[in-house]
């Protein structure tokens, strides 16, 4: 998920097919300027590696800002050290604490708490708050000419004018709201986050099953979409977006149903759709709010934010600037890791294989002969075809071994080589061949 703003793209994780979509899209992956990682499942960040390299070869110069829970570091740090290119920037790495708030030009990110099977955050997008409007009928009874007085009081600053000071508060109205979303990828529903983002404007939430399956849906750390919608309702959102939903569901329909008999405004978006998030005061009156293919009607733009590339303005001295002001609400951010993870074989198989599967919906491949290599031919195996359907037949997500299915052993000291030979055994081949 990619928000659009102040100039700005920041990417909300960076799966696998990241990318492809990417190119799909109106958004250009050279126009990203951050990237903030939930956590830590494959799903999540594997996009990452290929996206960096990506920006390389096309000549990237300017800084990526990479934010993420605890552990972010060492992750990105790990996935350039396997990598094989030159890095033609910088990349600035940010581990973020529970309630840790990073300000930004016109805006602001705070990490929240997220209740998955493994350490994750959530993310509340924060517009600033914008200047009321401007009493031009006001400043005439001021006697304030029209011109350059206008845009400093506009600006924030006090005048002199026939020998009074005129401050802003004489001539503007009182400050308007920015706009707000908050992101919620992987959890089960969180305690207190209703009045956390209560009047957002936009919350995204995940909605991986029905609540038939509330109770293993909670057991792996996801929400069913009812509760997703009970958490908007509480919040008193204006708009829900349900993502993360099972692949089980051919027909999302029931989803929607289920959360717009307890949320009207709960929908479900399709890949590469747009949402242009109209100002917190024009909900009422923009109803056009899918925006398809990128085309937005240019005229509603709101005036006076900057154009993309167009640098903030900078910061009078003496004034509290965005670092200052993150430092000191940071001070009471807290660390996200005071859980134990759970074991590893539950973590493999959460993200994939989240409801038991029945075996009869299940498309078994058939076993054909191996067919004779020669020249160094190469045979690929559909290892995922091969997992889909081990997990098909485990009621409990887990093999007779105690391994979730795909799940690799550790590599311990005892493992000197890779038996190449037995490698071949295990999937039909003969190394005589």
């Amino acid at each position: 998920m990619a928000i659009k703003t102040h100039g700005e793209i920041l990417l909300f994780d960076c799966g696998e097919g990241t990318q492809r979509q990417l190119m799909r899209s109106s958004l250009s992956f050279m126009g990203i300027t951050k990237v903030f990682i939930t956590h830590f499942h494959g799903d999540h960040y594997l996009g990452l590696a290929g996206l960096l390299q990506t920006m390389a070869l096309n000549g990237r110069t300017k800084d990526l800002e990479i934010f993420g829970p605890m552990g972010t570091e060492q992750l990105v740090t790990i996935l350039e050290r396997i990598s094989y290119y030159s890095r033609t920037y910088d990349l600035v790495l940010h581990e973020m604490k529970e309630n840790q708030r990073e300000r930004f030009a016109g805006f602001s990110i705070t990490a929240i708490r997220l209740d998955h099977t493994i350490p994750a955050i959530g993310y509340l997008f924060e517009e600033d708050d914008r200047p009321g409007k401007f009493d031009v009928n006001a400043a005439k009874v001021l006697g304030i000419p029209p011109g350059p007085l206008y845009n400093k009081l506009q600006g924030g600053d006090d005048i002199v004018w026939n020998d009074k000071v005129i401050e802003p508060a004489m001539v503007m109205g009182p400050s308007r709201p920015g706009r707000k979303i908050c992101i919620a990828m992987d959890t089960k529903p969180i305690l207190g986050l209703p009045d956390r983002i209560r009047g957002f404007d936009v919350l995204i939430h995940e909605a991986t099953a029905d609540r038939s399956l509330e109770a293993k849906a909670n057991k792996f750390g996801h929400s069913t979409a009812a509760q997703a919608a009970t958490i908007a309702k509480e919040a008193e959102v204006k708009r829900l977006f349900l993502i993360h939903i099972s692949p089980r569901y051919r027909d999302p329909k029931p989803l929607i149903d289920e959360a717009r008999a307890i949320f009207e405004e709960s929908f479900l978006p399709s890949d590469l759709e747009e949402f242009e998030v109209p100002l917190p005061e024009s909900w009422e009156h923009d109803r056009k709010m899918w925006v398809v293919d990128g085309k937005v009607d240019e005229e509603e733009a709101e005036e006076g934010v900057a154009e993309e590339g167009e640098l903030p303005p900078e910061a009078a001295e003496g004034i509290e600037t965005a670092e200052s002001l993150a430092a000191a609400e940071n001070a009471e951010a807290v660390e996200v890791y005071d859980e134990p993870a759970p074991s590893e074989a539950v973590v493999a198989a959460v993200d994939d294989v989240l409801e038991e599967v029945d075996p009869a919906e299940v498309e078994v491949p058939v076993e054909e002969p191996v067919p004779a290599m020669s020249d160094g031919g190469i045979t690929l195996v559909a290892v995922e075809a091969a997992m889909e359907s081990k997990a098909a037949e485990s009621e409990d997500l887990q093999d007779p071994d105690g391994l979730a299915p795909g799940s690799r052993p550790k590599v311990t000291d005892e493992d000197d080589e890779y038996d190449l030979e037995q490698a071949m055994r295990d999937v039909g081949i003969d190394p005589e061949d």
